[in-house]
C-alpha cells in the first residue's frame, strides 16, 4: 500500500499502467467502471467493455454502441478541461462526410459526442472509431507487426494535408498519435474480449481519509486492453491486408484563424524549432506555431515510422542541447539562436557547423535506413531534408510534399496507396556493428524513441 499527497490510498504498488490517483477529484477524471452504461437514451447507448488508454486529461474506453451495433472508442475528458477543449470543434471540422473507398482522409473520424455528468463535474465524451497504435500495435508474441513502407508514410502526409486543408494545426504529431484503422473490431462481442484477455488487471481504490467523497473515484482502476494483441490472435485474417493510417488525438489542435494558438503539447524531441527554442531556451510558455510546425514534427516522426527507432544518447535528455542538433541536421544557425549556440559547448565535441557534419549525418541516415530495409533510402532522406528546415516559412506544405519524388515509381507514376510489403516484426534497437563513432554521437539525433503516451 502507498499513500499520496492528495489524500488517496491505492491498494497495491504505484504503476505507470494506471492513471494518477490525483486525477479523480472534483474537476478531474470521470469515475468509470467496466459494464457502465453512459450516453444518451434509456437505457444509455454505450456500454463500457475495456480501457484502451489514459492521459493527463482523459481516459479512453472500448465500448459497444447498442444503437448501431458496433464497437467504438469513447474518449472521456476531465471536467475542468471540458469547457476549454477545442477537440470537438476540430473533429467536427475534420469529418469526411462523403469519403469513399480508396479516398480516406487518414484522420480518425468522430461518430458521436455528448456530455456526461459525474460527481466530478461535466465531461465531454467523444465517440470515434477504434484504432491500434501504429508502432506498438501487437505483443512481442504475435506475428502481426507491420513493416511501415512509403505507402504508409504517404498516408500520414495525405492525412496531414487533409487536416491542414480544413484550417487545422495538429500540434502533437509524434509516433504515439498515429494509428491503424481496425474495422474487424466490429465482429466481436463483449464476451469474446473477456475470454481472450482473461480478466483485466484491477487495482482497488479506497478513500483516505474517511471523509473523502467515495463517489469521486471508481471502485478500482482498470488495466489497458492490448487491442493489437487481441486482433492478432482473434483475427489472423487481417495479417497481410493493406494498412489504413489514422492520425488521432486532437487535444492540442486548433483552428488557425489568426487567434493565438494554445500552449504546445508536442514532446520536445518532436517539437519544431519555433516551438522548442522559445520554450526551452527563452522560457516562453506560449510560442507561436501553426501548420508549418506540423511539417517538422512529422519529418522527425518518419524516423520512427520506418523502424529506425531505438536507444539514443543520454545527453538527449537535456532539452537545452536540442537546438545544437537542429543546427547540425539543418546546417545553419538562425540569428536569434547564435548567442545561445556560441555560448554552449557542442554536444558533438566539435562545431555544429563544421563543413562536413550535416552531410555526414544524412549519409549516416541513408545507411541506417537501408539497413532497415527502407525502400529508396536516399529518396526518404531527400524528403526529410525538405521537411526539416529551421525557418518555417521555407518548409513545403503537406500538399506540396505529396508531389515529392520519393512517392513516385520508377516509371514516373505514383505508388498506389495501400499496396504494402508483407508484414514483419519491427526492430526495437539500432545495431552498432558498422556504425562509426560519429553515428553514436550524432546520427541518432532523430532517434528520439517512441513514447507510451496515448492521449
Amino acid at each position: 500500500m502507498s499513500d499520496t499527497d492528495d489524500g488517496w490510498l491505492f491498494v497495491g504498488p504505484e504503476s505507470d499502467d494506471y492513471e494518477c490517483s490525483q486525477s479523480y477529484a472534483p474537476g478531474g477524471l470521470c469515475p468509470v467502471k467496466l459494464g457502465d452504461l453512459i450516453g444518451p437514451g434509456t437505457p444509455s447507448r454505450y456500454r463500457i467493455i475495456f480501457k484502451l488508454g489514459f492521459g493527463s486529461f482523459s481516459t479512453v474506453w472500448l465500448a459497444h454502441d447498442s444503437v448501431e451495433s458496433r464497437n467504438v472508442a469513447l474518449k472521456i475528458v476531465q471536467a475542468k478541461s471540458t469547457a476549454r477543449s477545442q477537440e470537438l470543434d476540430v473533429l467536427e471540422r475534420l469529418r469526411a462526410l462523403d469519403s469513399t473507398a480508396g479516398q480516406e482522409p487518414y484522420v480518425i473520424q468522430l461518430l458521436d459526442s455528448f456530455e456526461h455528468t459525474s460527481p466530478n463535474g461535466i465531461h465531454q465524451v467523444l465517440v470515434t472509431e477504434p484504432v491500434v497504435p501504429l508502432l506498438a500495435p501487437y505483443s512481442p508474441y504475435s506475428e502481426f507487426q507491420p513493416r511501415v513502407t512509403k505507402d504508409v508514410l504517404r498516408q500520414t502526409i495525405e492525412g496531414l494535408a487533409y487536416i491542414h486543408s480544413r484550417g487545422v494545426a495538429h500540434g502533437d504529431l509524434y509516433p504515439a498519435n498515429f494509428g491503424i484503422a481496425v474495422p474487424e473490431i466490429h465482429r466481436f462481442e463483449e464476451l469474446e474480449f473477456w475470454h481472450q484477455a482473461t480478466y483485466p488487471p484491477l487495482r482497488p481504490v479506497i478513500p483516505f481519509p474517511p471523509h473523502c467523497d467515495p463517489h469521486s473515484y471508481p471502485p478500482y482502476l482498470c488495466g489497458k486492453l492490448d487491442l493489437g494483441e487481441f486482433l492478432g490472435l482473434r483475427a489472423p485474417d487481417i495479417i497481410g491486408r493493406p494498412l489504413s493510417v489514422r492520425i488521432f488525438d486532437f487535444g492540442g489542435a486548433y483552428v488557425v484563424d489568426g487567434s493565438a494558438p494554445p500552449r504546445p503539447v508536442a514532446p520536445p524531441f518532436y517539437a519544431a524549432p519555433e516551438v522548442l527554442f522559445p520554450q526551452v531556451i527563452l522560457n516562453k510558455e506560449d510560442p507561436l506555431w501553426d501548420q508549418r510546425s506540423d511539417i517538422w514534427s512529422l519529418g522527425v516522426a518518419f524516423h520512427d515510422l520506418v523502424g529506425a527507432g531505438g536507444h539514443f544518447p543520454e545527453l538527449l535528455f537535456d532539452d537545452t542541447l536540442l537546438p545544437h542538433y537542429m543546427v547540425c541536421i539543418c546546417g545553419e544557425v538562425p540569428d536569434a539562436w547564435r548567442d545561445h549556440i556560441d555560448s554552449q559547448p557542442s554536444p558533438l565535441g566539435r562545431s555544429c557547423l563544421a563543413p562536413d557534419i550535416t552531410e555526414k549525418f544524412w549519409d549516416g541516415r541513408k545507411k541506417l535506413f537501408a539497413q532497415r530495409g527502407v525502400e529508396d533510402a536516399s529518396g526518404l532522406v531527400g524528403l526529410m531534408r525538405r521537411m526539416l528546415v529551421l525557418d518555417p516559412a521555407k518548409r513545403p506544405s503537406a500538399q506540396e510534399l505529396l508531389d515529392d519524388p520519393y512517392f513516385s515509381c520508377s516509371n514516373g507514376t505514383r505508388n498506389v496507396v495501400g499496396n504494402i510489403h508483407p508484414l514483419m516484426r519491427l526492430p526495437t534497437s539500432i545495431p552498432h556493428g558498422e556504425e562509426a563513432d560519429f553515428q553514436t554521437n550524432s546520427a541518432n539525433l532523430l532517434t528520439f524513441g517512441s513514447t507510451s503516451r496515448l492521449l
